[in-house]
Parts: structure tokens; sequence; C-alpha cells
């Protein structure tokens, strides 16, 4: 049902990543044991899906998996000092996150950011640079939750906004790999689609950018990055705040 040299080579074109064979056959045989379980064991090899159809259940599975399983490496580094020189050519260059910090602030502020964001979310805590409103005064209003005000006669206002806890933001580093090869890489300015919260085996698909050949990292701008999503199961429990908590040591 699925045609491997095809998916194989739109793949190639559309994102510049090159499949290793072993893994697209495991793929292919999971895609298509679902395909014949959904449709009640009716489907045979003669059925086809549109190309395009089978790029895209393909290309779902590469997000969600291990690069340095699923592709070739793509980036060429120097024998004499291990670094990359330049990315490839259009379309650009696969990349798997493996670490996402913000550079601008420091890990304590962003430690106590994400967990009174969470304290917020789980359990209504307010964090402490959110003021107090009449209408959060819970002996007059009712109960003060995560999702607003929820007043005695049992209607619900929804948290404004601007008083929403948030995490701060200032200049993104990122580690990112294409299953060999590690690229730091940082924000020349905010980019809208990169976010400190994105899991660890995010794949992203990164057009351009200059490398600084003193250093090795990689400059990324508007437009240069697009994100295309993914979590592989090894990565859940890497978390941000978790890993904040192992730059700074353990906290109860």
């Amino acid at each position: 049902m699925i045609d491997r040299a095809g998916v194989a080579t739109e793949i190639k074109k559309k994102y510049g990543v090159s499949l290793r064979p072993n893994w697209l056959e495991e793929c292919i045989s999971h895609i298509e044991t679902e395909l014949r379980q959904s449709s009640g064991g009716t489907a045979t090899q003669n059925q086809r899906l549109h190309l395009e159809a089978q790029v895209r259940l393909v290309f779902e599975q590469l997000l969600h998996s291990e690069i340095s399983n699923s592709c070739y490496p793509s980036l060429q580094a120097s024998s004499a000092n291990g670094r990359v020189a330049a990315l490839p050519s259009h379309p650009g260059v696969v990349l798997q996150i493996q670490d996402i910090m913000d550079v601008g602030i420091s890990k304590h502020a962003m430690w106590e950011a994400v967990r009174e964001k969470d304290d917020f979310e789980q359990r209504g805590i307010r964090p402490s640079y959110v003021p107090t409103t009449e209408d959060d005064d819970q002996e007059q209003n009712g109960v003060f939750t995560a999702m607003g005000t929820q007043n005695r006669a049992g209607g619900s206002d929804e948290m404004p906004e601007e008083r929403m806890p948030k995490i701060p933001r200032s200049m993104l580093k990122l580690t990112l790999t294409d299953g060999r090869t590690r690229l730091s890489a940082v924000e020349l300015v905010p980019i809208q689609q990169l976010d400190i919260g994105l899991p660890i085996g995010t794949k992203l698909l990164v057009r351009s950018g200059q490398i600084l050949e003193q250093t090795g990292v990689l400059c990324l701008e508007q437009g240069s990055v697009q994100v295309l999503g993914g979590s592989p199961a090894q990565y859940q429990n890497y978390t941000l705040k978790k890993r904040l908590e192992s730059h700074l040591g353990a906290r109860g």
C-alpha cells in the first residue's frame, strides 16, 4: 500500500532529509497494520493511498522518532575542529531539539516563573506578581480557580489574559542535532514559532542562518526556521521544570 521509494524521495525533496531504510520499513509496516485494522482487515496491497497521504503518514512517525534512528545525518562537521561551517542548501535541514533555554533570564528566575505558573494552572494559586481585585475576594465573590472566579450565583468570570501568569522571554539558545552532530543556535531576534516550552525532541526545519566561524554557533532570524513538531516518547519526562531543576540542583 505504501510506495517506499516514492515516500523517501518526496521527504528528501521537501525536507532535505534521507530516511534510514530499516526505520522506513518498520514505519511502513506499522502504518499498513494500522490501516488494515482500521478497515476491518479488508485493505489489500493493491489499495494504495495517494502519495501525498503516504508522505504525511510516514512524516508524522518521523516527527515522533529519535532522529538518529530514523534519519541519516545531514550536517557536515569539519575534521579539523569538529564544527559545522555551513548548513545544507535548499530546502534546509531537519534538526532535533536536544535542549532549549533562555540565556537572557537567570535559571532561578525562570524556575520560579514556571513553578508559579504550574501552581496557578493546577491549584489556582495566584502568582505573587498578580494583584488581587475585588472580584477575586473569596469571601464576597466565591472561590478563586485557575479558570477565573466562580461566584456564588454559579457564574464564572474568565481570568483576563493580562493577569494570567507568563513565562518570561528574552533570547533563546538551542542545542540541535541531526543524530550525529550537535549544533548550538541562538536567536538574533525573538522568533515567534520558538518557545522555551517546546518539548525536547521537537523537529525543526532550519532553512538558513549564519554560522559564526569563531564559535560555530548558528544565528537564527525570522523566517530561518520552521517548527515541525514531534515529541519522542523517551523525552516525555524532560519537562522545562525538570530541566531547570537539573541545572539548579534538586529542589523539594
